[in-house]
């Protein structure tokens, strides 16, 4: 899932690309230094979908500019929105 991704946290408002995404977060390239356990807002678009999507996560862990997020707070109607859009996904 190659998708824009915005990141405003309390500091700064980030850019990056999404990488792969699961029910509970997703792993991105974000061109800026983020904190290990920072809350910020993620806001991108599901493939096949016209809504943005908007979530609060946490990093998790980083590599460079390599990240990977757990949402934060997601319910059923936004994890089923996932789930849908990751059926539809080619294998990586």
């Amino acid at each position: 899932m190659d998708q824009r991704l915005l990141l405003r946290g309390a500091r700064a408002t980030f850019h990056g690309r999404t990488k792969d995404i699961s029910e509970n977060g997703l792993g991105a390239v974000v061109a800026g230094e983020l904190d290990a356990d920072e809350s910020l807002e993620l806001e991108f678009y599901l493939p096949g979908k016209l809504n943005l999507v908007k979530l609060t996560a946490e990093v998790r862990y980083h590599q460079g500019f390599q990240y990977g997020f757990r949402f934060m707070g997601i319910d059923d109607q936004q994890r089923n929105m996932i789930r849908e859009s990751i059926i539809v996904l080619p294998p990586a």
